[in-house]
């Protein structure tokens, strides 16, 4: 029987609200939260705008997708990058280690507030 991770990913465009939302949630379930934009950064020793700058946008979809398809956690809510879902082992791993996953959306109401 496979390993059960206990997982929750948050798939959702750059800037939606996963790593906001993913800190609450993580609190409220006594879980970890692992920031995979950070996970990138420790792991590059560098900014991810400077990754962009040096290896160009396919370059970083490269390094995004072989961080996230190597991710090795458990119990933890899981806030990937906006464009994880280009990446095809990257999204098939997510599956793998998560028990579950959400989209995350924001929406804007008429007087501009984030809801």
């Amino acid at each position: 029987m496979a390993k059960q991770h206990n997982n929750i990913t948050l798939i959702g465009m750059p800037a939606s609200g996963k790593s906001t939302i993913g800190v609450l949630l993580a609190k409220r379930l006594g879980y970890s939260f692992v920031d995979v934009d950070i996970v990138i950064q420790e792991q590059e020793k560098r900014l991810l705008k400077e990754i962009i700058e040096d290896e160009g946008l396919d370059g970083f979809l490269e390094v995004e997708n072989r961080a996230n398809a190597t991710l090795d956690v458990e119990k933890s809510v899981i806030a990937p990058g906006g464009s994880v879902i280009y990446g095809k082992e990257a999204m098939e791993h997510l599956k793998e280690i998560g028990g579950s996953g959400c989209g995350v959306k924001r929406r804007h109401d008429t007087s501009g507030s984030v809801q």
